[in-house]
């Protein structure tokens, strides 16, 4: 009985370590990565999704924008032994939008497939040519501006890639643009399509 206690107290041990990493629970459909753009506090739109996300059943989680390598590292080593929950979706704002690109190829690059990348205006330099595997890729952006970019493709590419003008029906600026109710609907329609929730 001692061992059995031993043995459980051991478990949630590295249940919470898990916690504290940031490492996304366990989930029997899919796992979403939403990166924020830089210094976090501009990203606060990524937040509000990921929680109405979390509130409909979705396992999604937030992070700040230079953490995508290790979580990419992260699902590599556990597609490695059968603990990955897919789909995989990415979705990233400004940097985090970069970011997304970045992440998608690497995993795809790694063998690991991604069904879904969002991007929110991702810069504010250009995004890498989406390059493996076959996502979809939907991007809210601002033509005309600075800051952010369509996506773009290349070789290897067999996936699709819609850049959505949001001028058509917003004026959000680069800063809101996460937050916009229209493009937040817009953006969770279409993950919600995909984890098919």
């Amino acid at each position: 009985m001692a061992k059995l206690k031993s043995i459980r107290a051991g478990l949630l041990g590295l249940a919470a370590m898990g916690a504290t990493l940031g490492v996304p629970a366990q989930a029997a459909a899919e796992e979403v990565y939403v990166l924020r753009g830089a210094f976090d506090v501009f990203s606060a739109g990524m937040n509000q999704m990921t929680k109405r996300m979390q509130s409909r059943g979705v396992n999604a989680r937030a992070y700040s924008n230079g953490a995508w390598r290790g979580l990419a590292d992260s699902i590599i080593k556990r597609s490695k032994s059968g603990q990955v929950s897919y789909p995989i979706v990415i979705m990233g704002h400004s940097v985090g939008g970069q970011e997304a690109a970045a992440m998608s190829n690497y995993l795809g690059q790694n063998g690991v497939s991604v069904a879904l990348v969002v991007g929110f205006d991702p810069g504010f330099a250009q995004p890498q040519p989406f390059r493996y595997g076959s996502p979809s890729v939907v991007n809210f952006y601002i033509a005309g501006q600075p800051r952010g970019h369509p996506y773009r493709s290349a070789a290897g590419f067999g996936g699709s890639i819609n850049n959505i003008n949001i001028k058509a029906f917003t004026n959000a600026d680069h800063v809101a643009i996460d937050k916009d109710p229209q493009v937040q609907a817009r953006a969770l329609s279409v993950v919600y399509a995909a984890v098919g929730k």
